[in-house]
């Protein structure tokens, strides 16, 4: 959703949420970025939820690396290590939000630079921290 109207494609993907809130309210939703601290299982639920809800972009922070508990909460890691070996978290759920609605730009950042560039460069609309391991 780059212009000012909603694509053919925009409108029929976001029918439902177009006809709840409007077409002005999906357009601002899609100009909006969104940084998510933090990848536990509930998280992924809200991620998946404002990815299908075509918000503009996503950023993931979570360096840490797939372990069995976030294995067993997080639905968005798949139960193959091989797809999950030697990745972060965060890497991991991005590759499953991508699929979830390709027109999101969902996107990786490592923690030292959110931290550094956070408050001249990201300025995201939303903050969304859910651990306190900043």
């Amino acid at each position: 959703m780059n212009g000012e109207e909603l694509t053919e494609q925009e409108t029929a993907l976001y029918d439902r949420q177009i006809r709840v809130w409007g077409a002005d309210a999906q357009r601002r939703l899609s100009k909006s970025h969104i940084l998510v601290y933090g990848m536990k299982g509930t998280v992924a639920e809200f991620c998946k939820n404002i990815v299908l809800a075509g918000v503009g972009s996503v950023t993931l922070v979570d360096d840490r690396e797939v372990t069995e508990e976030a294995l067993s909460a997080n639905f968005l890691i798949l139960p193959d290590e091989n797809l999950y070996h030697g990745k972060t978290l965060a890497e991991v759920c991005c590759d499953s939000l991508k699929e979830f609605n390709p027109m999101v730009h969902v996107s990786v950042e490592k923690e030292l630079y959110v931290i550094n560039m956070f408050q001249h460069i990201l300025r995201p609309q939303i903050q969304f921290a859910t651990e306190t391991f900043l």
